[in-house]
This record gives structure tokens, C-alpha cells and sequence, in this order.
């Protein structure tokens, strides 16, 4: 609700006393909704006016506001660093399983090669032992 002049008017809400303490997860959690209200203790109510902007950049000074927008822009830079070098840990991995997926089948592949190989010559081996007499007998 705003009053003739567009100011602000409050509704029933007593803003002397806290609902919710200040705290850094309260802060993080509400900073998104919130993001001006430990401003508007310190300054006056804003009025609507050609220099709108320019008071909106002037709350954006408020201490809080900045170091609440720091640290949630520090919070996201450690985050980001984490999902990039997790990413890479995962590419490696997955390069290394590839590796040995490819290890595997190259020892089947090895594996049924010497088993042909043995079994041609063990016929070989049974059809010339049939066929020709010993020479020592």
C-alpha cells in the first residue's frame, strides 16, 4: 500500500522486533527475498521519483546488502571451482574406465585367439600322432 505521496506504508508488521534472528543462514536463506530490509531501518522511506535509480543504487551501498552479495559471490566462485575440478576428476575416470574397458576386450579378444590356436594344434598334433608310426618302434 502506498499513500497520495508513493510512499511505502506498512501493514500491522511491527518492524522493531526481529521475527527471525540475524544470522548467516537466516541472512543467505532470505537474501534473495529480502535483500534491501537491513537498509530501510537506516535510511528513509523511499518516495517514487525521477531519481528512483539513483536511491536504488544508494541502497545497494548498505553494508549488509554488499557483504551478504560477497560472500554469497564467494560461496558460488568455491562452488564453481568444485564443480570444475570435479568435472575433470569425472573426465579422467571416465578416460581411465575407457582404457580399461578397452584392456578387457583386447585380452578376450587375445584370450580366444590362443584357445583357437591351441585347439588347431592339439588336431594337428591327434591326426599326425594317428597317422605316422613312431620311429623308434
Amino acid at each position: 500500500r502506498m499513500d497520495e505521496n508513493y510512499i511505502l506504508l506498512p501493514h500491522g508488521v511491527n518492524f522493531q522486533e526481529a521475527i527471525f534472528p540475524d544470522t548467516q543462514e537466516n541472512r543467505r536463506m532470505f537474501a534473495s527475498l529480502f535483500q534491501f530490509s537491513n537498509c530501510s531501518q537506516a535510511q528513509h522511506v523511499l518516495s517514487f521519483s525521477s531519481d528512483w535509480e539513483i536511491q536504488e543504487d544508494n541502497r545497494l551501498m548498505c553494508s549488509s546488502v554488499q557483504k551478504a552479495l560477497f560472500e554469497e559471490e564467494d560461496r558460488v566462485k568455491k562452488l564453481q571451482q568444485k564443480v570444475a575440478t570435479l568435472e575433470k576428476r569425472n573426465k579422467q575416470l571416465r578416460d581411465r574406465v575407457k582404457k580399461v574397458k578397452r584392456s578387457l576386450r583386447q585380452a578376450r579378444k587375445n584370450t580366444r585367439h590362443m584357445e583357437q590356436m591351441n585347439r588347431k594344434l592339439s588336431e594337428k598334433l591327434s591326426s599326425a600322432g594317428g597317422q605316422t608310426p613312431y620311429i623308434n618302434s
